[in-house]
């Protein structure tokens, strides 16, 4: 039997039609009026300190963007935890104070988490009235001074909705029409709404997918249209009547359930994370498609198309750029993490705004060209940007920042390049080099309390040990490894008491864990790739890469484990409240697998409660599959030294296994998303 632990066990027109930017001043929706063109000329440089205008902590969480009319700032956020209340807010644009508050009660409470939409959804501005949609479907339109003039309930009027990371597609607006999509695993609709009183207008019922797409209104053949994106391909309707006028569907996939089209220029192109998937069709000839990408991937943020080029990001931050015409691709380059935020277009450049408040900056050219990379310590993700005139809004989940050229120079530009992931996605050395051991030697990190063991350097040979029948391809072939260096590695994985430490000195958010986990001790999960850089960063080290992984976890062993299983692991068999035959029962009822594992309530278990490697390192086999530096990549047929895994990739590489699998191996490698949270996956830290 193969071992299963490379498979994860289980998210006329006013707006649109003209293509022109939004004044410099205003920006009255997702994505401005659709394509993120922004007039006003944006800051080129800022960091934590310096060009911060003003930086505010917001009530309640938010993933919408600011929308922005003249002076004011208008957002949404929600609060609860079970989104109760429903906030809409308006802002100050000069000083980022308060101007005034309104508080609503949601008509669907849901469970708030770290994956489920919060606030995601966009408002629409206009001349005097604001109309603020929630992932509850209640629909507000309030007056800029927050006076409420009409409401409206989806779930009544529609149905319930239902979806799996909650609902967080954004309005769409004309001169005098809403519309809004709602595609979930209820029954599925396009609606479009009056905005005088909150009437429906006309509604189209669709089929049940599951999306967050927004719609697009744009102009084809001198007449307007409203483009929603479905099932992997387009529905066109007239935005008067909801008249279907064209459609090319194609299969749906959850690939392109997230990320909007985007047009420029009559071109439309339609995202999707699935390789081939991106496609591009011009508005005036719809059932002809333009191209197909063939290495560009698009997978949170929406394409950022300009007069010439489109750019696409995807999961794991490679950026790419094709042309818009012929989508040939022109080149690529890594972001320092991927992007949730909508890119923007201002000028000849173009910038990018990754999760971890890094910012980077590109000549819209053929060429790629680098113009600048800025960063704020945001200690969350950043969600969405509003480019005002020589300024930007920058908004993670409870803070709203406004970076602007004030004309200051970065007092430590030294400081501000270490913090986030270079671009081409090799790990970064540890902010200070920390001293030689000696074998044997074990000592305590001042920053998270933890034990660190001194690994000297050494020769191995990585991968698939001799006589397991159980490795997978990406196992072999076993290869002779040299490590020129030694190194620190964390005596065991870090714990939910060390992070919490790590997140009380940098005031973020502690990730809501299973109440299985309730003890300090136990191995801290649901920590993306990019959360586990940082903490390490924060305690003074880096991720360890593969290789240095496998050979602390071998430790001079050259078997499949380091010793007996049952002593040294916590896996399948043993971390329940029983002992179990997980590999018979895998092989002979696999469809009992996981129910036996949940009736069992198998779990991960404090850390260092096995006995520990020759190297006294604890639990590098089970408990938690642990992130490495590396991106995913075969393995070479010759000896090599101090290997670091490819310079780029779609998947990163966790190692060891953990506590819900048949069988673990120190040769064991596992494909993750950097995104992925969840709660087997966790990490070590090396110096």
């Amino acid at each position: 039997m193969k071992r299963t632990s490379c498979v994860v066990f289980w998210t006329c027109l006013a707006v649109g039609a003209s293509g022109a930017a939004e004044p410099s001043r205003d920006w009255t929706g997702f994505r401005g009026k659709g394509d993120s063109h922004a007039a006003g000329k944006l800051p080129l440089s800022w960091s934590d300190r310096h060009n911060v205008a003003w930086k505010t902590t917001t009530p309640g969480f938010g993933q919408s963007t600011p929308v922005v009319r003249g002076e004011r700032i208008f957002l949404t956020a929600v609060e609860g935890a079970k989104k109760d209340k429903l906030l809409v807010l308006s802002l100050d644009v000069r000083t980022g104070k308060e101007i005034w508050r309104k508080t609503f009660n949601s008509s669907r409470p849901q469970e708030a988490g770290e994956r489920v939409a919060r606030a995601a959804s966009t408002p629409a501005l206009d001349g005097d009235m604001l109309y603020a949609l929630f992932d509850s479907g209640d629909l507000l339109a309030l007056d800029l001074d927050g006076a409420v003039k009409w409401k409206k309930n989806f779930n009544t009027e529609y149905g319930a909705i239902n979806n799996g990371h909650d609902f967080g597609s954004s309005l769409r607006q004309s001169a005098d029409t809403l519309f809004a999509f709602v595609n979930h695993v209820g029954p599925s609709y396009l609606v479009a709404i009056a905005k005088k009183d909150g009437a429906t207008l006309w509604k189209v019922d669709l089929p049940s997918e599951g999306g967050w797409n927004t719609p697009v209104l744009a102009e084809a053949n001198g007449k307007p249209v409203l483009l929603v994106q479905r099932q992997g391909g387009v529905s066109a309707y007239e935005p008067s009547t909801g008249k279907l006028l064209w459609e090319d569907l194609r299969q749906f996939s959850r690939e392109s359930a997230i990320p909007s089209m985007s047009v420029s220029r009559g071109i439309a192109v339609v995202p999707s994370l699935a390789k081939g998937g991106t496609w591009a069709f011009k508005l005036d000839a719809p059932k002809q498609p333009l191209w197909n990408a063939k290495a560009a991937t698009n997978a949170f943020s929406s394409p950022l198309l300009t007069d010439k080029r489109a750019y696409l990001v995807n999961s794991v931050g490679a950026l790419f750029a094709v042309d818009l015409e012929t989508g040939r691709d022109l080149w690529s380059t890594r972001l320092p993490s991927t992007t949730w935020a909508s890119a923007l277009w201002s000028g000849d450049r173009v910038y990018f705004f990754t999760g971890d408040g890094a910012t980077l900056i590109l000549r819209d050219s053929d060429a790629m060209e680098k113009l600048g990379e800025n960063y704020i310590d945001a200690k969350s993700l950043v969600y969405a940007t509003t480019p005002l005139d020589g300024a930007l809004l920058l908004r993670t989940g409870n803070t709203l920042w406004k970076v602007a050229d004030l004309g200051e120079k970065d007092p430590n530009p030294e400081l501000s390049r270490r913090a986030p992931a270079p671009a081409a996605a090799k790990e970064e050395p540890p902010l200070s080099a920390a001293p030689a051991g000696k074998p044997g030697e074990v000592r305590t990190n001042a920053a998270d309390g933890l034990k660190l063991a001194w690994i000297p350097p050494g020769r191995f040979r990585m991968g698939c040990s001799g006589g397991d029948a159980e490795c997978e391809k990406d196992e072999s072939p076993a290869h002779e490894v040299t490590l020129s260096r030694g190194f620190w590695l964390n005596t065991t994985e870090v714990t939910v008491g060390a992070y919490k430490k790590f997140a009380a000195a940098t005031t973020r958010a502690l990730p809501t864990l299973a109440p299985t986990w309730t003890d300090d001790a136990q191995p801290m999960v649901r920590v993306a790739h990019a959360d586990a850089r940082t903490y390490c960063r924060w305690a003074g080290g880096r991720l360890p890469t593969e290789a240095e992984w496998e050979y602390a976890a071998r430790a001079g062993s050259e078997g499949k484990t380091h010793g007996p299983v049952d002593e040294v692991a916590w896996f399948a068999n043993n971390s329940g409240n029983r002992v179990i035959d997980a590999a018979k029962i895998a092989l002979e009822r696999r469809a009992e697998y996981m129910p036996t594992l949940r009736e069992n309530a198998n779990r991960a278990r404090p850390v260092g409660s096995k006995k520990p490697n020759a190297f006294g390192l604890f639990d590098m086999l089970g408990n938690a599959v642990e992130w490495t530096a590396d991106w995913h990549d075969l393995y070479p047929a010759v000896a090599v030294t101090d290997p670091k895994g490819g310079a780029e990739g779609e998947r990163r590489v966790g190692r060891g296994g953990f506590y819900s699998l048949p069988s673990v191996s120190v040769s064991t490698r596992m494909k993750l998303a950097a995104d992925v949270t969840n709660d087997f996956t966790g990490f070590r830290c090396a110096q």
